[in-house]
């Protein structure tokens, strides 16, 4: 692994994750496996688990590659996790390893426990899909469209009403209209990355306002672009529910699922069982990412509030059992999340041909919260239909496919950027998956 200790930052690299060194007596680059333990080798018969350690060799081999310092990957149904390993470093910095209790900055895995939250509210008759997202947050009333993405020579931006108001189901499938922070050509992607609420100071429902007095790409209903949609129902949760959306998830979510490290806001004290972020320079080395030009720093406390569409922390733990949640039809443990119709309905294509990016053309589209595989031959990808699911920012990526009963899940951290390796891990780690069902 080839790693450039002159790119540690600051004092806070030495302090993280200590307590986890030592922790594997070879330094964690063997896999750390906790199947046996839960008991749940056996779970879900139709997976037959010794085809699961193929994924094995093709993740130590990335580690020792410098391709990524560390993995944790699970395999599961809905009766339980049958393959959960850890591989390579948490802090290759300080010889901390990966265990299957490090935990991961999700960035967008937030997205869909996000959306699973919203559906609660729907099935409890406190939001309607098409519901105009005004009714919970008045500042988005009369929406503007951009004609001209440029602004025009007094400094404003040529606009026209929007055909229609944003509602509920235009920000759960990202066709609101609404921008996000990773572009910057045009006039108006300037406009929404300086209004980045990631960074901004204020309260959740101050800095969702300042994202309220833009206008809009598009009209709503027409394209898919990623937005900040899902940070904007977080504050619609808060309005429907009258609790904190910090509040609203862990009566709602974390505490009946058992997800109890799961939650939005860490401190120091949450460092030693943290996975670094690593960035890559011109020659391939890993060092210590701050990542500041997007958001906080990444290594550090998080944006300030509770971000719905990239905020919390969890480890592979907390995140299967939302998995297998899904897998069971919206219940784990006697505890019931939503109904079955209701996850079905998130799992449906519901963005039209027209609306998706040419590169999904027909054979991906986008449910309520996350993707939705309807052709996956033509992805060129080893997929299954009706696979639903999303990835993170830095580096995070899920599935679930109901209909086969069967997820994975892929946890490292890595701040893109032009000298990123390529990982292979996740189509492996899928196509493992796929190929150990068994009926």
């Amino acid at each position: 692994m080839k790693i450039n200790k002159a790119g540690l930052i600051g004092a806070a690299a030495a302090a993280v994750l200590t307590a986890l060194s030592g922790c594997m007596p070879d330094g964690g680059t063997r896999a750390e496996s906790a199947v046996a333990a839960e008991g749940l080798a056996n779970a879900g018969p139709h997976l037959l688990a010794d085809r699961l350690q193929a994924i094995d060799a093709v993740l130590e081999a990335e580690i020792e590659e410098g391709v990524r310092a560390g993995f944790v990957a699970a395999v599961m149904t809905g009766e339980g996790v049958v393959y959960k390993k850890a591989f390579g470093m948490a802090d290759p910095f300080n010889d901390a390893p990966m265990t299957t209790d490090t935990r991961f900055r999700i960035a967008s895995m937030t997205k869909p426990v996000i959306s699973v939250a919203v559906m609660q509210l729907v099935e409890r008759g406190a939001i309607r899909l098409n519901d105009p997202l005004s009714r919970f947050i008045p500042a988005f009333a009369d929406p503007q469209v951009v004609t001209n993405q440029d602004r025009n020579e007094d400094g404003e931006f040529e606009t026209r009403p929007a055909a229609r108001e944003i509602t509920i189901h235009d920000l759960l499938t990202h066709q609101s209209g609404i921008g996000y922070v990773f572009a910057g050509a045009s006039d108006l992607d300037k406009a929404y990355l300086d209004a980045n609420l990631l960074i901004k100071e204020g309260t959740l429902e101050e800095r969702i306002n300042v994202i309220a007095a833009l206008p809009l790409y598009n009209d709503p209903g027409t394209v898919w672009s990623y937005s900040y949609s899902t940070d904007i129902l977080g504050r619609v949760i808060e309005a429907a529910s009258g609790l904190s959306l910090e509040a609203y998830m862990a009566e709602n979510i974390f505490e009946p699922l058992g997800m109890d490290r799961t939650e939005f806001f860490i401190d120091e004290s949450d460092f030693d069982g943290l996975a670094v972020v690593v960035e890559f320079n011109d020659a391939g080395e890993m060092y210590r990412s701050d990542a500041s030009g997007l958001s906080s720093p990444v290594n550090e406390q998080a944006f300030g509030v509770a971000s719905g569409g990239a905020g919390l922390v969890s480890d592979i733990n907390d995140y299967s059992r939302f998995m297998r949640m899904l897998l069971n039809g919206g219940e784990l443990d006697g505890a019931r999340i939503l109904g079955p119709e209701t996850v079905r309905l998130m799992m449906q294509d519901h963005t039209k041909l027209e609306a998706r990016p040419p590169y999904w053309g027909d054979s991906t589209s986008f449910g309520l919260g996350g993707y939705v595989v309807l052709k996956p031959g033509y992805t060129g990808e080893y997929r299954g239909k009706g696979e639903w699911g999303w990835g993170g920012y830095w580096d995070t990526q899920f599935f679930v496919n109901p209909d086969k009963n069967v997820g994975a899940i892929l946890m490292k951290q890595a701040q893109p950027g032009p000298h990123m390796p390529p990982s292979r891990a996740n189509d492996v780690l899928k196509a493992v998956a796929y190929s150990a069902i068994s009926e």
